[in-house]
């Protein structure tokens, strides 16, 4: 995360919430009026985080930094021909392997070698704004069996589709054992091997043993992140003037049920724990507060500077020093 008043990213342990502790940092410097520093933060295990620096020049490279030794290492690197999708990445359950999009496949990388799990084609470019129906996802089951691509693009101009790839492949042999042309804004859930993802339907699951199922019908939900103990996914949703709303889904109720959890703009939820929710907030869309989207305002609505924890477990909301969320530890409950 990184805190108010601050540039750099920060590794903030958040067990005990009435006093958390930051236990170290990755600095940003600005030169030339430029921010350089690590990129895609995400933590690989409890004690390692991966991230991405880029040269200025084109070229990139990911490192695995260990929090305990304070060393880090090389994974891989790039030049800008090859890495049109390097943000694009997830690790395994146990650390050990990597998924990633090259800019014509679909890759997994680990001990064993480097190999393509399924071709793309030529990539269009990516529409960055935050309510696009273009999303670029891979990511692990919570149990490390499966694998999932979700590449659902439009061109540049957004009006020309791109063909989508929805992709479940088994680890265990590299067989695709689903796929579709439809699914977008996917995540796993953080327990056992059950992938959610947003249709035209609404929101639909999938696993190996029940197949497909409509689980919250008419949700168009957006970036889904799930809580560690497999019960719930925090999302946002959109509004007809351009504001956004923090939710979750309740994933221990049958049929899975939709909360609310604020009646005011909030953007960017996700779990800081499986209780705890982040999330920031955004002005009211109106005649003095323009929400447009544009190449230049692709977040939409401007934020208040203000954002919030809110503790699932008693109700309560406090205003919080996080002033941006990148991700948090664990990610899976594999039981």
């Amino acid at each position: 995360m990184t805190l108010r008043n601050s540039t750099d990213i920060v590794v903030r342990d958040m067990s005990d919430i009435s006093t958390p502790v930051t236990r170290c940092a990755f600095k940003t410097c600005s030169q030339y009026c430029q921010t350089f520093g690590p990129l895609f933060t995400r933590f690989v295990t409890a004690t390692e985080i991966s991230y991405i620096v880029n040269t200025g020049s084109g070229s990139a490279a990911m490192y695995l930094a260990d929090l305990q030794t304070r060393t880090t290492k090389l994974i891989r690197a790039w030049s800008d021909d090859d890495g049109s999708y390097y943000w694009v990445f997830a690790w395994s359950p146990d650390g050990n392997t990597l998924s990633y999009l090259s800019p014509t496949a679909w890759r997994l990388w680990s001990a064993a070698g480097d190999l393509a799990l399924s071709t793309l084609g030529t990539m269009p470019g990516y529409n960055f704004n935050v309510n696009s129906p273009d999303s670029e996802t891979v990511g692990f089951s919570a149990d490390g069996q499966y694998v999932a691509l979700d590449q659902s693009l439009a061109s540049q101009t957004n009006t020309v589709p791109h063909p989508s790839k929805f992709e479940v492949v088994r680890l265990s042999d590299h067989k695709m054992v689903y796929s579709r042309a439809d699914g977008i804004m996917a995540t796993w859930a953080a327990k056992g091997a059950r992938l959610y993802f947003r249709t035209s339907s609404g929101v639909e699951a999938w696993d190996p043993a029940s197949g497909v199922q409509v689980v919250a019908p008419g949700l168009a939900w957006i970036n889904p992140w799930p809580s560690a103990d497999g019960k719930r996914i925090a999302y946002s949703t959109v509004d007809a003037k351009g504001n956004h709303f923090a939710a979750y889904l309740r994933l221990t109720d049958q049929p899975a049920t939709q909360v609310q959890l604020s009646a005011l703009p909030r953007a960017g939820a996700g779990f800081l724990t499986s209780t705890l929710v982040w999330y920031a907030g955004e002005q009211v869309c109106g005649p003095t507060v323009q929400c447009g989207y544009n190449e230049t305002n692709l977040n939409g609505p401007p934020p208040t500077g203000l954002t919030y924890i809110h503790d699932l477990a008693t109700g309560t909301v406090s205003t919080s020093i996080i002033a941006a969320f990148i991700d948090s530890w664990p990610h899976f409950n594999a039981a």
